[in-house]
């Protein structure tokens, strides 16, 4: 009778860790992270090109999900633009490439998360570390639940370069001068592991 119980008990447990499973992910190579901004001459805008990310969902039966976890690493020099290699050179040095290679944003809560059209409108709290300095800030955006449980999420924030303690870049012997306001946009696939 005990051997019955311990049994039913077992099953019971597996049963809750299946309504229950935690995935985990790693970021897809088809992703997009631009940088938009302005000038006194033109808007420009600059794609990373390299990115590393993982993230821990945990998925409930009803097909709602909760993030437990979301990291995203982004390489300095891959950041490039389409105005040539004195803009690209003058954003490293900005972002002090050679000691601080990464852009980091760690995800510490999600603030909420609510069913909008087909996917889901969120917004997440995190440190975001730029230049070496980081900042506490709310990131708002969708997350989407794709074929294969892929995760598509597009979300963005402005931002002024000199909460990171970074000055606007400036070219052409000072005539040329970088607005301090930018907007960073985050597309990312991740594919469960």
């Amino acid at each position: 009778m005990k051997l019955a119980k311990f049994i039913m008990i077992i099953g019971i447990l597996v049963a809750g860790i299946r309504l229950q499973a935690q995935n985990q992910y790693t970021l897809g190579s088809d992703h997009k992270i631009t940088i938009n901004g302005s000038s006194n001459v033109h808007d420009w805008e600059e794609t990373a090109q390299t990115a590393t990310g993982d993230a821990s969902v945990v998925w409930n039966t009803d097909g709602s999900f909760v993030i437990k976890s979301f990291n995203l690493k982004v390489s300095v020099k891959s950041i490039k633009s389409d105005k040539g290699s004195v803009m690209d050179n003058k954003t490293h040095d900005a972002l002090k490439a050679d000691e601080h290679p990464y852009i980091t944003f760690k995800m510490l809560s999600v603030k909420s998360m609510t069913k909008s059209g087909n996917g889901w409108a969120v917004k997440v709290n995190g440190d975001l570390t730029i230049a070496g300095f980081t900042k506490n800030i709310d990131i708002s955006g969708m997350v989407y639940v794709k074929e294969n449980g892929k995760l598509y999420i597009d979300v963005s924030r402005a931002l002024k370069m000199t909460d990171f303690k970074i000055d606007p870049p400036t070219a052409l012997m000072g005539t040329m001068q970088v607005a301090d306001d930018i907007t960073i946009r985050f597309k990312l696939n991740y594919n469960m592991k």
